[in-house]
């Protein structure tokens, strides 16, 4: 399998994931290199466990925006992901998959099929790992920043609350990208994560064409004051003074360390903090 190594340094690696804060050393890549300077990329994102009318919204907006020259950007994971490249592909149009494994270890096995026929229809396999790597499971939301990265708008189709998908709409905020979300059955656990979005601000679609006119110019305007979620803002504001260890934290918030080291987990996948050696953290 003859893959390309796009270094950090490199004129070919992808100018909008050289602006994230921790963009990769190194993307291997297969297939079609020219997708990532298309500036039209959309990310299509949600929950594997998706409803059929999950699905079903999935492919059609994949497929309409394809056909109106958007490349379609997912993960490649089952559900949501699955059917976005479906619908790209049927739309006779463009999409790019991000693997959070080496090529040599197609995750889920069921779509080693669907990674192949992206690739003879001219798509675009993107992974941080070299293809030797095996499947791991914490390296599957380090893939997110690499898709909202890439993408120049993030459309989410059901998902859940602190679901990779909303990770993925966070990152893509805080780089001042648009965020679309679907509407759907506020009963579903599957509809939490992007009502919460909605209100946070995303703005909420019913049709593809609605994404094309957004999407048609991205206006200049000074950076937004960041959102830091309320859950965060107690932590973010004592890093303030400088990085502090896990314990002075706990410290100072009265937190117990399991409650505080999944809070500090989540606030660094989603590029809060950053962790330093000895066990100490600091803002981003």
């Amino acid at each position: 399998m003859k893959y390309t190594v796009l270094s950090l340094e490199q004129e070919c690696y992808p100018k909008a994931l050289q602006q994230i804060s921790n963009p990769p050393q190194n993307l291997y890549a297969l297939g079609n290199l020219s997708l990532l300077s298309s500036n039209s990329i959309l990310a299509i994102v949600g929950s594997r466990d998706c409803t059929e009318y999950g699905r079903n919204q999935a492919f059609r907006f994949a497929k309409e925006l394809s056909q109106n020259h958007y490349t379609i950007i997912s993960g490649l994971a089952i559900g949501i992901d699955s059917s976005t490249h479906i619908g790209a592909l049927q739309g006779e149009g463009n999409t790019i998959a991000v693997l959070g494994s080496g090529f040599s270890h197609i995750y889920p096995e069921e779509n080693i099929w669907l990674f192949h026929q992206i690739l003879q229809k001219g798509g675009c396999i993107l992974s941080e790992y070299p293809p030797d790597t095996e499947v791991s499971m914490k390296n599957f939301p380090k893939r997110n920043r690499i898709i909202s990265g890439i993408a120049h708008g993030v459309l989410v189709v059901e998902a859940g609350f602190r679901s990779g998908s909303t990770i993925t709409a966070r990152q893509a905020r805080d780089l001042q990208k648009n965020i679309f979300c679907l509407p759907s059955n506020i009963t579903s656990k599957n509809s939490m994560g992007t009502h919460i979005l909605i209100r946070q601000g995303a703005e909420l679609v019913f049709s593809p064409s609605q994404i094309i006119e957004k999407m048609k110019s991205i206006p200049t305007t000074s950076p937004p004051t960041p959102f830091i979620p309320e859950n965060y803002q107690a932590v973010y504001h004592l890093l303030l003074s400088g990085p502090l260890s896990i314990n002075q934290i706990a410290k100072s918030l009265s937190l117990n360390l399991p409650q505080l080291q999944s809070l500090l987990t989540m606030m660094e996948l989603d590029g809060f903090v950053e962790q330093l050696p000895g066990n100490e953290f600091k803002r981003k």
